[in-house]
């Protein structure tokens, strides 16, 4: 269970790493704020959702209505945590805001501690030392990132450790269906609301032309597909585990930058000497080793 655990964290991180590079590719190509691809691609992945959600519909829903909050509650945080992390890939590459994503370990465990009551050794509070120390040289490999972009990683990684704790909390009010099932049914309730917000907001957004639309849809088939593996990941190995594996795609944005930089493609990433390089990488795999050292205690 847990190597499947794992694998589905693998697949989250590839996808989430091209999901990236698709948002730069509109945002410059439309010179469109943030908020447009947002909605355009959350109706999209609502009305995936909605197919979706029609055919795992359970034959009989929990007892209570108590799953509405943490499906609730991880749609506005996914939501917040979404707005972030656009708004700061505007102002960097994703090969460096991706790795900094990883600062989720941080945040992840101060919350538990302060809300859930949770408890860390002292090794695992090493790794949440070290995860600094990483970013920090990630952000001192080059050209430093903007401050507005470091405030902006920082609030989507809130954003999205709220959501994380509240994505397992649904896939539990459902596991009666069968892990796979349970997935599903939670997923596409989500993004159906997702796409509910995204509708309501389409009238506040620059109007869309078709090509908007049409580009909007790489973006928003990476994430689903993403999402899917991420609550399937969740709901095997759990939140904090999971954004262990998750964290991967640190790495594996680092090396699609170097595949589109090498091929040309500077309007999504730019060429950078060969030993900022390697401090990047240094740096992103110092804060992958202290994400397994936290897993490991």
């Amino acid at each position: 269970m847990k190597l499947l655990g794992i694998s589905l964290g693998l697949g989250a991180a590839l996808c989430q790493s091209l999901s990236y590079i698709f948002s730069g590719m509109f945002v410059r190509r439309f010179h469109s704020s943030a908020a447009v691809l947002l909605v355009l691609a959350h109706i999209i992945m609502g009305v995936l959702s909605l197919g979706m959600m029609l055919v795992v519909w359970p034959e009989r829903m929990p007892e209570n209505l108590m799953f509405v909050w943490p499906m609730t509650g991880g749609v506005i945080f996914y939501l917040v945590g979404q707005t972030g992390l656009f708004l700061a890939l505007r102002r960097a590459d994703a090969s460096r805001v991706s790795p900094m994503l990883g600062l989720k370990l941080v945040i992840l465990p101060i919350v538990t501690v302060l809300f859930l009551h949770h408890t860390y050794g002292a090794q695992q509070w090493l790794a949440v030392a070290l995860c600094v120390v990483a970013a920090v040289g990630l952000n001192n490999s080059g050209e430093k990132l903007p401050t507005q972009s470091l405030g902006w990683i920082l609030f989507a990684c809130l954003g999205y450790s709220l959501s994380d704790l509240n994505i397992t909390a649904l896939i539990v009010h459902f596991k009666y269906l069968g892990i796979t099932r349970a997935v599903l049914f939670s997923a596409s309730m989500s993004y159906v609301l997702s796409g509910i917000a995204g509708g309501i907001a389409l009238p506040f957004i620059t109007r869309p032309t078709k090509s908007m639309w049409i580009n909007a849809t790489p973006f928003a088939l990476t994430w689903f597909t993403a999402m899917l593996l991420l609550f399937a990941c969740f709901g095997t190995i759990g939140t904090i585990f999971g954004n262990i594996v998750q964290a991967t795609r640190g790495l594996i944005s680092i090396a699609v930058g170097v595949v589109l930089a090498r091929a040309g493609m500077h309007h999504l990433e730019r060429n950078v000497e060969r030993n900022v390089l390697l401090r990047r990488l240094a740096a992103a795999l110092l804060m992958t080793g202290a994400i397994v050292l936290f897993s490991l205690a």
